[in-house]
């Protein structure tokens, strides 16, 4: 099978997935075609060639097919054969205004686990199930179902955290999370401390709330100490965010001394600390959270998204006592409760260990593709942490960070310039964040980098003199 341009034999790999092989071939052929590694205009391989490659029947592939077609993903021409929809920009999810389908996403995040969707068939099975025990025909309580809340609570362990459900909030993801505990924290037109760089949400969130974010120093284990005190000093900040481990975009990892440092800072400023895992929360080879050292004063989060599967949304707040009712009622404003059944969903993977081991089985593909991806950016400023699905990539000094992402983009590459992670109108520095799982072939992120580092060593265009 060739493109347009000739881009070469594609062919699936579907023996690692569980189910009907009609279903793991379009689920194959639609993740090919989301992550650019089948082009627009890409030519799929005849249906008898492809059943004799994958050993099924011709049957199996024209059902896979005709998915494909009903979803609009590909088109068949008689006499020529079945091709990637030129239309098909309007179809796939487009999480990113800039991102164009064919292009390598470097810039979201893509779970890297095979065989994911057939557990999450085996759990919404079991929750089905279970759903006769729900009480489905009222309103849940805000911060969810004691089952939810204690399914909550064990998922939080796994960071070395010890609580109990009663302080265990649950909620619709990792950035509903973080939207609750800053309104619950944080007022109108007060400020929000973060680091200098961090997690682009933060940004949006600021915006939409009205909160000024004020920036905070950081080095290679993220907020420095020093600078907390003198920004809590010029701003009168009272909170907090941060990520102590795994930082994104830098990947710093806190040490415990310093998170022993940031709780008694915290103590003696009285501040209320928002502890973001999200990113990483199925790591757990990994320092106590700053919560352990300061659980009355620090709200920490820990999401499904990053570690299991972002087709839930499903994330848990563990909050000190004292926060506890005003984040509860804060959820209950925004959003009365939550959906039951994806909670439900996520506590039964949690109670039969498939959570456990799907987070385990993502945390060995990312540090495999993580050495994978260093070989190939030999060369490069690297900064990167095996349980992340990012890396941070230093520019040479031709380069300005939007500037390259731009042109990044043209060559068929989406990542995310620093512009996006830095607040408080600090200076982006010369670096971009790149996703390491950008599909399930590594074929995909070797191609991808090929690119970036071939650009890296090239001049940027000249830009039109304004006069």
């Amino acid at each position: 099978m060739t493109d347009a341009a000739g881009a070469g034999v594609w062919t699936p790999d579907i023996s690692k997935f569980e189910g009907p092989r009609y279903l793991a071939l379009a689920g194959a052929i639609a993740e090919a075609i989301d992550s650019g590694e089948l082009p627009l205009g890409a030519q799929l391989p005849p249906q008898r060639d492809l059943a004799e490659q994958l050993g099924v029947t011709v049957g199996t592939v024209g059902r896979a097919y005709n998915i494909m077609k009903r979803r609009q993903l590909v088109s068949g021409e008689v006499g020529r054969g079945t091709f990637v929809c030129r239309g098909v920009e309007a179809t796939i999810p487009n999480y990113l205004p800039e991102r164009m389908p064919g292009t390598i996403d470097f810039a979201c995040y893509r779970s890297p686990v095979a065989g994911l969707s057939e557990e999450l068939a085996k759990a919404m099975a079991q929750a089905t199930a279970r759903a006769a025990l729900m009480p489905v025909h009222k309103y849940p309580p805000a911060e969810g179902l004691l089952t939810h809340r204690t399914a909550g609570a064990q998922w939080i362990r796994r960071s070395g955290l010890q609580v109990t459900p009663d302080r265990v909030i649950a909620c619709g993801g990792g950035q509903q999370a973080l939207l609750v505990a800053i309104s619950a924290t944080v007022g109108p037109g007060e400020t929000l401390l973060s680091e200098a760089l961090t997690y682009s949400g933060v940004n949006s969130l600021g915006a939409l709330l009205g909160r000024r974010l004020a920036p905070v120093a950081i080095d290679c284990e993220g907020i420095v100490p020093e600078a907390l005190e003198e920004a809590v000093a010029a701003t009168g900040g009272r909170c907090l965010y941060l990520q102590p481990t795994v930082h994104n975009p830098t990947s710093a990892m806190m040490s415990e001394k310093r998170r022993q440092r940031i709780a008694d800072l915290a103590r003696r400023l009285d501040l209320v600390l928002i502890e973001d895992d999200a990113a990483i929360s199925g790591m757990t080879e990994r320092p106590l959270p700053i919560a352990h050292f300061a659980p009355e004063r620090t709200i920490y989060l820990s999401s499904f998204g990053k570690s299991v599967t972002p087709a839930l949304r499903v994330a848990y707040m563990a909050s000190p006592p004292a926060l506890c009712e005003r984040l509860v009622h804060t959820l209950h404003a925004l959003m009365l409760a939550n959906a039951p059944l994806p909670l439900e969903i996520a506590g039964a993977m949690i109670a039969d260990g498939s959570a456990d081991a799907i987070a385990r089985h993502n945390l060995a593909e990312l540090r495999a593709r993580h050495e994978a991806a260093l070989k190939l950016l030999e060369g490069w400023k690297v900064s990167s942490h095996p349980a992340a699905f990012f890396q941070w990539l230093h520019l040479p000094a031709h380069w300005r960070a939007a500037e390259f992402c731009e042109a990044a983009h043209r060559e068929g590459v989406s990542v995310v310039p620093s512009e996006n992670f830095t607040i408080g109108g600090a200076t982006p520095p010369r670096a971009f964040r790149i996703s390491v799982n950008p599909a399930q072939k590594t074929s995909v992120l070797a191609k991808g980098l090929d690119i970036l580092t071939r650009l890296a060593r090239e001049r940027p265009q000249p830009r039109m003199a304004v006069v």
